[in-house]
């Protein structure tokens, strides 16, 4: 009988259309539970705007990467050369000429690439989009220690303290070679080049501790270069500034400015 006047998932496609679908269902899966899994426990707008980003990419992603391995994994179960056969099986229809296929393809992978784009320039816009109560942050990197600098308070510290719902403006350096400036739980990640300031920007709005690593290989320790850091609110904020040798007219201006 010929392919045309058998049921449609009787038909290679419809084998293959079978298959895609079950692999874009478990992708989307994936893609909806496992990130918010796998991720660390974010505590700023821009660590739950990176998770968000990887389950919208992954969903994304899933019905083209399930395509790709529905026809690849009938093409193994079903036109693989057998011992016994004389000649491989025929080619199917080619694509050119064929308008329907045509269309949807070029269709699908245009809106899917204008989401994806129109995505990725809001993210960076809203990333670098400094505002006026801004706290900054200098950072510095050296073999194989992390220093934090609070401008206008005096105080120097091995330990990153934040206050809570407040825009942070790290500007970022370093004093040998080059290292990577990496909060995972702030969703902040940027390199430390010697001579150079580079900035990043996150804004805590969760309470909670995390960690500060170097994620660019900078020589024998660098797997023990981290420092701790922590979110707190803004009293406990104003405390530990005093706590490091800040006054209180100074911690509390760098604490909050509206005071």
């Amino acid at each position: 009988m010929p392919e045309s006047d058998k049921p449609f998932f009787s038909r290679p496609s419809g084998k293959i259309f079978i298959i895609w679908l079950v692999m874009t269902i478990v992708g989307v899966l994936i893609g909806l539970f496992a990130p918010q899994r796998l991720m660390p426990t974010m505590l700023s707008v821009e660590g739950h705007r990176a998770v968000l980003t990887v389950i919208v990419f992954t969903v994304l992603a899933a019905p083209v990467a399930a395509f790709v391995y529905a026809a690849g994994v009938y093409s193994l179960l079903a036109w693989r050369h057998k011992g016994n056969q004389d000649e491989p099986p025929p080619d199917g229809p080619p694509i050119r000429g064929n308008g329907p296929m045509t269309v949807i393809w070029l269709v699908t992978s245009s809106v899917l690439c204008i989401v994806l784009l129109v995505w990725g320039l809001t993210a960076y816009a809203a990333d670098t989009t400094a505002h006026p109560d801004t706290l900054v942050v200098d950072v510095t990197a050296q073999q194989w220690l992390w220093t934090f600098t609070y401008p206008g308070t005096g105080v120097e510290s091995r330990t990153l303290e934040l206050p809570v719902n407040r825009p942070i403006q790290f500007d970022v350096t370093s004093l040998d070679v080059t290292h990577g400036f990496w909060a995972p739980a702030l969703g902040v990640q940027i390199d430390a080049n010697p001579d150079v300031i580079t900035t990043v920007l996150a804004t805590p709005n969760k309470l909670g501790g995390f960690v500060v690593r170097c994620s660019q290989l900078c020589g024998l320790y660098h797997s023990l270069m981290y420092s701790p850091g922590a979110v707190v609110t803004t009293a406990n904020f104003s405390k530990w500034l005093q706590s490091q040798g800040a006054t209180a007219v100074q911690a509390n201006r760098v604490a909050d400015p509206a005071t």
